[in-house]
């Protein structure tokens, strides 16, 4: 069991303020970049256990952007998860996919480009079609940020004094 007091931090603080500058920065840019990844690897398990898709297809289309290296602020994009990526399959009544149900009237396609996707037709006709998507993970963290919130703050309450100061001892002399 790990105890750490305000004196230890408050003395941490004294000693990494007489650091030279340069090693200041080096050692809390590798700590923000190493917060970044942790940060990234349990956003993208919390969303698959939300929205109940692998992790693998999340961290296909999500980009998390760092805003600067001082900072665990983040900017979070994804797209929409192809169904066919989640392993949608055709079958007598549409397209199904495990766990998801089916789309009636859907129908799995290769396009001449080699595209291969779930669609559906937007009228009786045979055109227009539209591919069919699953979730999309980044407006699942848009809509309940207080859930994602609490991993940000686990990240910065438990790791972040730690990694700062292995960082630094990496920098200083033996």
């Amino acid at each position: 069991m790990l105890h750490v007091d305000a004196a230890e931090y408050d003395r941490l603080g004294r000693a990494f303020a007489r650091l030279p500058m340069e090693m200041r920065a080096k050692a809390f840019g590798r700590t923000m970049r190493r917060m970044n990844s942790m940060v990234r690897t349990r956003v993208v398990k919390r969303s698959s256990q939300r929205i109940k898709l692998a992790q693998k297809h999340i961290r296909e289309v999500y980009t998390m952007l760092n805003t600067g290296s001082d900072t665990l602020e983040h900017v979070v994009r994804s797209g929409w998860v192809p169904l066919i990526k989640m392993g949608a399959r055709q079958n007598t009544k549409g397209v199904s996919v495990r766990g998801r149900g089916t789309i009636a009237g859907g129908f799995i396609a290769t396009m001449a480009s080699g595209h291969e996707g779930a669609f559906k037709r937007k009228t009786s006709r045979r055109t227009p079609i539209q591919e069919l998507f699953g979730p999309n993970p980044a407006s699942d963290i848009g809509n309940h940020p207080d859930v994602f919130a609490d991993v940000l703050a686990e990240v910065g309450n438990i790791h972040l004094a730690p990694r700062l100061l292995h960082e630094t001892l990496r920098l200083l002399p033996k």
